[in-house]
């Protein structure tokens, strides 16, 4: 299973969440100095959800970070996140 496929799995099965996108920027950072260079580590993150729309920013991206704690402490450098209302 591929890192984009991984990280919207568990944000689908851990938060219930139905509608997940999930998108590989790492080539876009890869002459960043700070950057892993791994080809897995920055990613943006979709959400379609109203209900998830509703929380704060910050519960929203609390709650995705305890979610995705075992992929950032071993690859993912960076993620931006974007959250719709659907």
């Amino acid at each position: 299973m591929n890192a984009e496929a991984l990280i919207k799995k568990k944000l689908k099965e851990n938060l219930g969440l139905k509608n997940v996108n999930v998108l590989n920027n790492s080539h876009l950072h890869k002459n960043h100095n700070s950057s892993p260079k791994s080809g897995n580590s920055h990613f943006k993150i979709i959400i379609h959800d109203k209900e998830f729309h509703k929380l704060s920013r910050l519960q929203s991206h609390q709650i995705i970070y305890k979610c995705l704690s075992e992929e950032i402490d071993t690859f993912i450098h960076a993620l931006e996140i974007t959250i719709i209302d659907s």
